[in-house]
């Protein structure tokens, strides 16, 4: 078997990738925005671009809908020379995921509707029976997963058949080759059946990762069986770490980010002040730039300080994945803020 350092994919992303129609006007409702821009979406499809903008060798897992949105889509990854084979044309009539979104406020762009009848701004989901949740276990591209350093999957992916099942065929093709596995948790309300089946999900998932990302809220989403009620970030970082994750990302907004390893080890990264246009996409961008540093071999301190300053100039922009930075210029901002990033 090659050396898992010499396959030719570094990232490898597998959850969705759907439409952004992205305001062109901030602090506005819907009702006042005079156009629309598009992109490619959906947290795993903003993550690869992400990753292949700062140079990564990067492909992508995944369904799409037979329709000129999907063809859109693959057309749009391939000229940022991500690796495409590894998604599937869907052939029964699904659409893609779509999101629509509306910047009133920075405060209130990120917001998503969880359903019953409360009023809504923010970001405008139609996710009902979209074509990435269609994808597989026989969808899965082994050979893709063979040929790749890591794969990241989002949490989301899991929260409805045969979505789930295919993630799981993913982590355990990854296992047998090797391959770095990497969990976004990702988590949305929307598509689960409860917190229950939430919570249990995630801790069969977490036991087969190395990396596992997210922030406070998401911990609570996979503890809520285990730890209900937990706030505490070092407690949920070794709960996690004591069931074989190697390395653990909390995310928390303005106050930075930690990582907790398997060796005991604790690294604290500031945030970088940053006038925010909006919220949504600066995970991702996160995510992309910490990838970046820990693929190419950068001590873990670079990484986290490279995924803040991509996710600072992410707030920036009005879009997500059209809008990623490239490596010269979350370089040049990292260095430019790295004193505020020291702990």
């Amino acid at each position: 078997m090659k050396n898992v350092q010499d396959r030719r994919i570094e990232l490898l992303l597998s959850g969705r990738a759907g439409i952004d129609l992205n305001t062109t006007k901030a602090g506005c409702t819907f009702a006042d925005i005079p156009a629309f821009t598009k992109s490619v979406g959906g947290s795993p499809a903003n993550i690869v671009q992400g990753a292949a903008r700062l140079g990564l060798k990067t492909g992508f897992l995944g369904k799409v809908a037979h329709d000129g949105m999907g063809e859109y889509i693959l057309s749009a990854l391939q000229a940022q020379n991500i690796e495409t084979k590894g998604i599937v044309v869907d052939k029964t009539g699904a659409r893609n995921c779509i999101a629509v979104t509306e910047i009133i406020s920075a405060e209130e762009s990120g917001g998503y509707a969880t359903g019953g009848d409360a009023f809504h701004h923010g970001t405008y989901l139609y996710r009902q029976g979209t074509a990435d949740m269609l994808y597989s276990p026989t969808d899965v591209n082994r050979d893709l997963i063979a040929a790749s350093q890591s794969v990241m999957l989002s949490g989301t992916a899991f929260s409805q058949s045969p979505s789930r099942e295919a993630m799981f065929t993913i982590l355990q093709l990854a296992r047998d080759f090797g391959t770095m596995t990497v969990l976004d948790i990702d988590y949305r309300p929307f598509g689960w059946v409860s917190k229950d089946e939430t919570a249990r999900c995630y801790q069969q998932v977490i036991t087969q990762c190395d990396i596992v990302i997210g922030n406070r809220e998401e911990f609570d989403a996979v503890e809520y069986l285990t730890m209900p009620g937990n706030k505490d970030n070092t407690k949920s970082a070794q709960a996690l770490l004591d069931a074989g994750v190697k390395l653990v990302i909390v995310k928390d907004g303005a106050n930075g980010s930690t990582a907790y390893t398997s060796d005991g080890k604790v690294l604290r990264c500031g945030s970088i002040p940053t006038a925010a246009v909006k919220t949504f996409g600066s995970g991702d961008a996160y995510a992309a730039g910490l990838m970046y540093g820990i693929l190419r071999k950068h001590n873990l301190a670079y990484a986290m300080q490279l995924g803040t300053a991509c996710a600072s100039l992410a707030l920036k922009t009005i879009s997500c994945g059209d809008a990623m930075p490239n490596l010269q210029a979350a370089e040049q901002h990292r260095a430019q803020h790295e004193k505020e990033m020291m702990p």
